[in-house]
């Protein structure tokens, strides 16, 4: 069955498994039931209020989508290089510092919740 016949459970899996799970393992690992159930409810929030708000501005969506079909050429051409490069990247092993060096970013940052 092609993808965009696929149920939107099937497409999104790989996206929520980990994420979930994150969730998950933080509410279970450092938290009580309380701090646990708001991270749920945050996670849930992400998940859902995106597709509420493409709901509510679907007109506008349609004329987004317009302009991805009249651009589809250099669309696919970015997205391909952006492809190349990430895999030159790992290739070469710069993907690795660059991710040291993001991971430094955040090195004194903590769950708010």
């Amino acid at each position: 069955m092609p993808a965009a016949r696929r149920p939107l459970r099937h497409r999104l899996d790989p996206c929520i498994g980990p994420t979930l799970a994150s969730v998950n393992a933080l509410a279970l690992e450092q938290a009580s039931a309380g701090r646990g159930a708001a991270l749920a409810f945050a996670y849930c929030l992400g998940l859902g209020v995106p597709f509420v708000l493409a709901a509510l501005a679907f007109r506008k969506a349609l004329g987004a989508f317009g302009w991805v079909k009249r651009h589809y050429v250099w669309v696919m051409r970015i997205g391909g290089g952006m492809m190349i490069v990430t895999g030159v990247l790992l290739l070469t092993g710069a993907w690795d510092s660059m991710v040291a060096t993001m991971q430094g970013w955040s090195d004194g940052f903590t769950v708010g919740i």
